[in-house]
């Protein structure tokens, strides 16, 4: 079997990125000004894949080996100079993703430039991860802060490919859903949730969440049979593209408890775009990708939720009950920048528990003297207790109780939002 190009691996991510680089933001959107930074300055070719909050970017460029033979190496871009990450022993390497502590990975080949397979660069040394087991290749594609990493790797005889997790020291086969052949991973979130693709029986390839050991089939936008996960946030969101009914490809937003939805059905009307591709999204839900204009010219987007995202969100929860029909949740939140203020007595509140939602009307809490605010009734024949409780500026406790409630998650973790008028918080909590 012959060795896969490094760099026609990395062509389907090279090419998005360009277009994610190269073309003007929607005009829809707000218009800002950049500085630029050339990170090659004087240099025959280099590439960016990932960045981390602070500005730290990996990526792959164009050196010269110790023959004097020109060669792509994985890079790391921080505090103004950019340091070559070396190989694993071959002569060809690429970051795709990084951290937050600066630790990539990616893929490089191994001595005698025949095999590549995913590392992890860390503290000054790139380390490689192997294979699954029997395979001969295998690809780093995303990292989380705790040093978790997803990618791809071929199984026992090189016949297929499986989408693995990498923890601790051991890299984990992801396997596919029954019927299935082929996975891969792409995102990873903080909880060790991880999105990709798989093949399924058919043939067709479909997006996919795996989550507290197991893999879910996300399945495809109405009358389409492909679907490719490619971001995931910290509350489980995915989002990547799917074909539609008439074959055209459409960026999705995937949301725990609610499924997957197109996004071009959710942008006000008169955007000036279809959204195509999505290819990653944020905590706060801010999307980025490419859409098409009327004139089919490619822009690059960035989405932001109409409600404002609380900057801080903690939960926990508890579910009791065979099957499941008690819950408890305690938390805390800090509004967002741009907030108003939240008033529960003449606002909705909602609390959603993976596929379970609730709704108090708005002019169903009462507010005491110091603020806080209280409700006890029921909702949807579900008794229910409910206090928010100032405790800073922006900052506020919370306290939900239910009991004979039908349809909470059997599910571990489970993806917990809150939201209150136009203030909202998603995060994935383990039941305790």
């Amino acid at each position: 079997m012959k060795a896969p190009s490094l760099c026609l691996q990395n062509l389907r991510t090279i090419l998005t990125v360009s277009l994610l680089t190269l073309c003007l933001v929607s005009a829809g959107l707000a218009q800002t000004t950049y500085t630029i930074t050339d990170l090659t300055p004087g240099g025959s070719y280099s590439v960016g894949f990932g960045i981390n909050a602070s500005g730290q970017v990996t990526g792959q460029f164009v050196t010269t080996d110790n023959s004097g033979n020109s060669a792509i190496h994985a890079f790391l871009y921080s505090g103004g100079s950019m340091t070559d990450l070396g190989t694993l022993g071959g002569n060809s390497s690429s970051g795709i993703g990084i951290n937050a502590s600066g630790q990539v990975t990616g893929n490089s080949y191994t001595t005698g430039n025949y095999f590549y397979h995913a590392f992890l660069y860390s503290g000054g040394s790139m380390t490689d991860l192997g294979t699954l087991p029997g395979g001969s290749y295998s690809g780093g594609s995303g990292i989380n802060d705790s040093g978790q990493i997803t990618g791809y790797s071929y199984t026992t005889g090189d016949s297929t490919v499986h989408a693995f997790l990498y923890s601790g020291g051991n890299m984990t086969d992801l396997g596919t859903l029954p019927g299935g052949s082929y996975s891969g991973g792409s995102g990873i979130n903080d909880s060790g949730q991880v999105t990709g693709f798989f093949t399924s029986g058919v043939g067709t390839v479909h997006a996919f969440l795996y989550s507290g050991g197991s893999m879910t089939d996300l399945g495809t936008l109405s009358g389409g049979s492909y679907s490719q996960g490619q971001g995931i946030n910290d509350s489980g969101q995915v989002v990547g593209l799917s074909d539609t009914s008439n074959g055209a490809f459409h960026a999705f937003l995937y949301t725990p408890g609610t499924g997957m939805v197109d996004l071009n059905t959710l942008l006000p009307s008169g955007s000036g775009l279809t959204l195509n591709y999505a290819y990653a999204i944020n905590d706060a839900g801010q999307i980025t990708g490419y859409g098409t204009n009327p004139n089919g010219a490619p822009h690059a987007f960035l989405l932001s939720p109409a409600n404002v995202p609380f900057s801080t969100f903690a939960v926990k929860l508890e579910i009791s009950g065979t099957p499941p029909n008690s819950f408890e949740t305690v938390g805390s939140f800090t509004l967002g920048a741009g907030s108003n203020g939240i008033n529960p007595v003449n606002e909705m509140v909602t609390l959603t528990l993976g596929t379970f939602s609730i709704t108090i009307p708005k002019n169903s809490f009462t507010r005491t003297s110091e603020g806080v605010f209280n409700y006890e009734g029921r909702v949807d024949g579900v008794p229910l207790e409910f206090r928010i409780a100032p405790a800073a500026t922006t900052g506020y406790t919370f306290k939900a109780e239910g009991s004979s409630a039908t349809g909470l998650p059997t599910t571990n973790p489970v993806t917990v939002v809150l939201t209150v008028g136009d203030d909202t918080g998603a995060k994935t909590a383990k039941r305790e």
